[in-house]
């Protein structure tokens, strides 16, 4: 296959062309071959394969194209199919799928033919369950996990014996995660996309809630909910390898952040409701959250009256929640890394929910701790003005990113202002409050020359309390040594009347 030919070729099993599905489903459906191809797909359970089976039955349908779709939705590669035909030694279907895989694989379909007793010793890795998340995720590091001799597909109905892969103790490394992580995408539903249409009204322009750099949120009824889907999209008219990485990352995000919202619930995390990876770009669905986001609220945008500061307390201590839970859940806490105002949404009620996980990535606590070496990202992703500087500068990952991120967002409710501003000196949110903190030496006068005046302290003790907290609880997770910032322990802090705890 030619890259430089056809810059957008499929790479995964949804993403196939209707033509191809339709010649598949000609080979497979006569004589019931497809169900040898389901007893091979991980990931594939009984109640799939009798869907499958009920379809072709009732509405002359074709069986084939039901399976592939039903597992093209949990995110398998046209890679991954070319294997299983492989070990079904389906020769003719292999070379339907030549022109999407990699010419590096193409003699295996003539080893296939000439010496099927070598097919155990091509270089392919396993495409188990366990190896999904790092298959689709690190696509950067496929040379790396392409071994000789570690062939192999298995699944639950596959003896041990027969099907374990040569990788198998490579797998066990990540196997807690993983099955973690597919759990909960397995008990999160896949929505057709067909419905999505419907719900969104054919992506009416009038249901558009919000724009981002990979896709665009509408509004939509499903199920006679009101919802929020995203639209994954990519560049339009785009060429050249800088197309191609937007295009790889966009599809990294958004499978990021389905793998994270389906894993991790809590009342402070938006609720992911369905997905659909079935039409021609992928699509999440969300919980709608009524209010906006707290970017929104702050800036009284379309005319919407300020929040009051109990208000403001609740959404601090309800996003710090949300974090701690992140951060403490699990064996490897989850770094969001891309904490701001804009990312956080408030339902009816005002309850914050954290949301945009597509830069969210697992991490570790501290970088100094037992004599650990920190994680280096290999990109600068974010919002510049949220970021704290071993992240900018040395690009030095640990939760302590999100523990900055958060007292930004912090300092911006207590001020009303935005986290940057070109014609603000300094610029940056952090080093203006520092600036009058240290003339001030304090918080005594803060109150009347940096709270919001979009909403009068005055005499109000109670509400120059929860300023002087949001302030104070700013200007501590803020600070440029990560290693003198609050933990979010400091959820426990954030009470109206325990300032001295700071």
């Amino acid at each position: 296959m030619n890259t430089s030919d056809n810059l957008e070729s499929p790479i995964y099993v949804f993403q196939l062309p209707a033509r191809i599905v339709n010649e598949l489903a000609t080979l497979l459906d006569p004589g019931d071959c497809w169900e040898t191809i389901a007893f091979l797909m991980p990931g594939i359970q009984d109640i799939d394969t009798e869907a499958c089976k009920k379809l072709a039955v009732t509405s002359d349908g074709h069986p084939t194209e039901t399976l592939l779709r039903i597992w093209g939705s949990k995110g398998y590669r046209i890679l991954d199919l070319y294997k299983i035909f492989f070990r079904a030694k389906l020769i003719r279907c292999m070379q339907i799928l030549l022109p999407f895989v990699e010419p590096k694989f193409h003699k295996y379909a003539q080893v296939c033919d000439e010496e099927p007793q070598q097919q155990q010793q091509a270089p392919f890795p396993s495409i188990g369950r366990n190896n999904l998340i790092n298959n689709n995720l690190n696509e950067s590091k496929k040379a790396s996990v392409v071994k000789q001799g570690s062939f192999g597909v298995y699944s639950r109905k596959v003896s041990s014996a027969e099907s374990a892969p040569q990788s198998l103790p490579e797998q066990q490394q990540h196997s807690s995660a993983s099955n973690a992580i597919l759990t909960g995408l397995q008990s999160t539903l896949t929505v057709p996309y067909s419905d999505i249409i419907i719900a969104t009204q054919n992506w009416a322009s009038e249901q558009i809630l919000g724009k981002g750099g990979y896709g665009v949120v509408y509004k939509g009824n499903w199920k006679h909910t009101e919802v929020a889907v995203k639209r994954i999209q990519g560049k339009k008219n785009g060429r050249g390898e800088e197309y191609e990485q937007h295009q790889k990352e966009r599809l990294r995000q958004s499978l990021q952040e389905l793998r994270t919202l389906a894993k991790f619930r809590h009342d402070n995390i938006l609720s992911l409701y369905g997905y659909s990876l079935d039409g021609p770009e992928p699509c999440l669905i969300y919980q709608f959250m009524s209010n906006g986001s707290l970017e929104d609220r702050l800036l009284c945008r379309n005319s919407t009256p300020p929040l009051d500061w109990p208000l403001r307390l609740s959404i601090s201590k309800g996003v710090s929640c949300g974090l701690h839970f992140l951060h403490t859940t699990g064996t490897m806490p989850i770094i969001h890394g891309d904490v701001k105002s804009a990312n956080i949404l408030l339902d009816k009620h005002y309850e914050p929910k954290l949301g945009d996980f597509g830069l969210s990535r697992d991490g570790q606590l501290e970088n100094f701790e037992d004599g650990k070496k920190p994680m280096i990202a290999s990109h600068i992703k974010g919002t510049l003005a949220y970021l704290p500087p071993e992240f900018t500068t040395s690009q030095i990952l640990t939760t302590k990113l999100d523990v900055y991120s958060f007292g930004v967002v912090l300092l911006e409710m207590a001020s009303g202002q935005r986290a940057f501003l070109s014609n603000r000196e300094p610029q940056g949110l952090v080093e203006y409050t520092n600036k009058y903190y240290r003339l001030d030496g304090g918080v005594n006068k803060m109150a009347e020359i940096l709270s919001d005046k979009k909403i009068v302290i005055g005499d109000n003790q109670q509400y120059k309390q929860i300023f002087e907290l949001l302030i104070m609880l700013g200007i501590a997770c803020t600070k440029v040594s990560n290693s003198g910032r609050l933990r979010f322990k400091l959820q426990s802090n954030l009470t109206k009347n325990n300032v001295a705890a700071v």
